[in-house]
């Protein structure tokens, strides 16, 4: 389903909601967590709760009720917003807010207050807005969800630093044409869309809701809504490339100025054909929810194939060996950032200094830097895959395997091997009318030969009918792995082993 909520509306609405959070008694720097959809509630509870000095904390949909409760304690929540739909794990997750705070969209939940109720508070601009800040958490792939948390500032006039820097990276990357409608097709409770739709909304924006992906409604939201900028994943670009070339062209998209992407690599072949398709408005970045900010436009791209860019002068960037010495150029290593805005992991102290080396923080990423200072990303330090000696690193061989049309999902991970120490192995979720067998195996061997080495290519495949991802869109890798490494150690099936 497709929502347009225009600009003005957000603003006031979001002024309602943050009188309702006086009315309910939320302290300044208190607590607002949301469990939403990309509903319009999520755009009015983030700006009241910006907009009048209050931490935000969006919550992951796809967790489960005791992470869910878990993040609403640990973020210090005094608010929470929900959704109906997660009526189950708003019950099991509430018991720490007041009744008067608790705010339901959508429908009833008992204990929860209607949100349309804050209607009774009025629109009108708050007479001194303070810039409140956010609270998010990573992916609990490792464990816990852990909270990335910044030492407090100062009262002072909104915006806060995301919304500063959604304007800021918008402008970047597109300039004055970044005014236009702004398209959101991912989960707002990510830090990257979250991120630039704020930004969008501060620069006058209206924006335009997709509550679930669907690759032929964003085209047709693109066009009926004349959609100037959004925010997309590669997975969205494999999608949208998949659909009849007929269909592509069929939709008028001319009003695109700025398709923003990032949190995962992209296939160097599937970037080209989508800067081919709708022209150089493609913009990477690379960073995290603890910082970063490493970018790159689509025709310096297309002279830097692979590569996510150069840090901006606020940044400083640095690729180091396991000494910590700094790596020639086109040697991989650990990537490494520095920046004027220290932060800690909440209640996580070995967490905080696991990622630090000095001043410096890793996102745990491997990379390597070519003579003029671009970046080119391989893989997180804890995938790679260490095979006679060589490392192969699993997005690669993931991204060629992608390009293929009967695989619709893949996960790459290495296995124990009597002779290499480990093997590379891929577990494929086949796109129909494909199916699992010898024969798709040969196919898929074969197609990876025209685009890896030798010592990347899998040496074996087995099927799944969908592959586990994280609520942020990233494989769970370290599960996979390590249910399929069970299965071989134990010779079961292993094609049996995700039930």
């Amino acid at each position: 389903m497709i929502t347009r909520v225009p600009n003005q509306r957000i603003l006031g609405e979001g002024n309602r909601f943050a009188r309702a959070l006086d009315a309910a008694c939320v302290p300044a720097r208190g607590g607002v967590a949301a469990l939403l959809p990309n509903a319009p509630e999520m755009l009015f509870a983030y700006r009241g709760a910006s907009w009048s000095g209050r931490r935000w904390t969006p919550i992951c949909w796809h967790w489960k009720a005791d992470e869910v409760r878990y993040v609403v304690e640990d973020s210090e929540a005094r608010a929470f917003v929900v959704h109906a739909s997660f009526a189950e794990a708003a019950r099991a997750a509430c018991a720490s807010v007041p009744p008067r705070a608790r705010f339901c969209v959508g429908g009833e939940i008992e204990g929860f207050r209607r949100f349309e109720e804050i209607a009774e508070h009025a629109d009108a601009p708050l007479v001194e807005p303070i810039a409140g800040d956010t609270l998010l958490y990573t992916s609990g792939t490792t464990g816990r969800p852990k909270g990335v948390l910044r030492p407090p500032r100062a009262p002072q006039p909104p915006p806060g630093s995301t919304g500063a820097a959604g304007v800021a990276m918008l402008q970047r990357a597109a300039g004055d044409a970044a005014r236009g409608p702004h398209l959101v097709a991912a989960p707002l409770y990510h830090s990257g869309p979250n991120t630039y739709c704020e930004g969008a909304v501060l620069l006058g924006a209206d924006i335009v809701l997709q509550d679930r992906f669907d690759a032929e409604e964003l085209l047709r939201a693109v066009e009926r809504e004349a959609i100037a900028s959004t925010f997309l994943v590669p997975t969205h670009f494999v999608r949208l490339l998949r659909l009849p070339e007929d269909v592509r062209r069929s939709y008028d998209l001319r009003s695109l100025r700025l398709v923003v992407h990032g949190a995962a690599p992209v296939a160097v072949d599937v970037k080209r054909r989508m800067i081919e398709w709708l022209g150089p408005v493609l913009f990477e970045f690379y960073g995290g929810t603890e910082g970063g900010g490493v970018g790159i436009g689509s025709e310096e791209w297309l002279a830097h194939p692979g590569s996510v860019g150069r840090p901006g002068p606020e940044l400083e960037l640095q690729v180091l060996d396991p000494e910590g010495r700094p790596c020639a150029p086109g040697v991989p290593g650990d990537i490494y950032f520095r920046t004027g805005t220290p932060f800690e992991y909440k209640g996580d102290p070995e967490k905080t200094a696991e990622g630090r080396r000095g001043d410096l923080f890793t996102l745990g990423d491997v990379g390597h830097l070519d003579a003029e200072g671009y970046l080119t990303l391989c893989d997180r330090r804890a995938d790679v895959i260490i095979s006679g000696g060589v490392n192969v690193y699993p997005a690669q061989v993931e991204a060629a395997l992608a390009l293929h049309p009967g695989v619709a999902d893949c996960c790459v991970v290495g296995v124990p091997h009597p002779e290499w120490g480990e093997a590379v192995r891929a577990v494929v979720q086949p796109e129909p009318p494909a199916s699992p067998g010898p024969e798709l195996s040969r196919a898929l061997l074969e197609h990876c030969r025209d685009r890896l080495a030798g010592y990347q290519l899998p040496r074996g495949f087995d099927y799944v009918e969908r592959l586990e991802r994280t609520a942020t869109g990233k494989l769970a890798r370290r599960t996979i792995r390590d249910r399929l490494r069970s299965a071989l150690a134990a010779g079961i099936d292993a094609g049996t082993v995700f039930g």
